[in-house]
């Protein structure tokens, strides 16, 4: 089957089938950073975020071979569906899942840039200068672990180490 000798229906039908296919491919490597960066996220939620981006991994590969055997079909006239309507929503369902892939990538570098980079913190109080304040600011001084709770998903229970409590011991001889 020669290319020119298609109708522009057909031409138009396969050329959005391909570019769905190259979008859910992009989507597939996308979703491999995320699962590279799942260690970052808390540990609880961790298996129901794999499990998640499993289900995701295959439903793409299940549109990807879904756009292949339809972009076939349509070369090979075997289909009775509109073309043009099996294309666009096949061009919806990848742009959808590209989005989809792209916001969890991007709340992944939102948590990578959370707990990475320079914090200034106080050397004898240990409290913490928020993002962009003065650091002559009194208000701009957090609590350490009021500033990793209002960032994380962390809850502090304190203790002493044995280095402090020799610490604590000896003051109050």
């Amino acid at each position: 089957m020669d290319w020119q000798t298609l109708d522009w229906q057909t031409r138009t039908t396969v050329m959005v089938i391909t570019c769905s296919a190259a979008i859910i491919g992009i989507s597939i490597v996308h979703l491999r950073g995320l699962f590279k960066a799942t260690p970052l996220i808390a540990e609880r939620s961790q298996r129901y975020v794999l499990r998640f981006l499993k289900i995701n991994r295959l439903l793409m590969f299940f549109f990807l071979a879904g756009y292949i055997v339809v972009a076939l079909s349509v070369l090979l006239g075997r289909t009775s569906l509109g073309m043009f309507s099996v294309s666009l929503i096949f061009f919806l369902g990848a742009v959808f899942v590209f989005l989809g892939s792209s916001l969890h990538a991007r709340m992944i570098n939102e948590i990578q840039q959370t707990i990475q980079g320079l914090l200034p913190i106080c050397l004898e109080c240990k409290r913490i200068r928020t993002t962009g304040a003065e650091s002559s600011d009194q208000a701009s001084w957090k609590e350490i672990e009021s500033y990793i709770s209002q960032r994380t998903d962390v809850r502090f229970s304190h203790g002493i180490c044995p280095q402090c409590l020799d610490k604590v011991r000896q003051r109050r001889k």
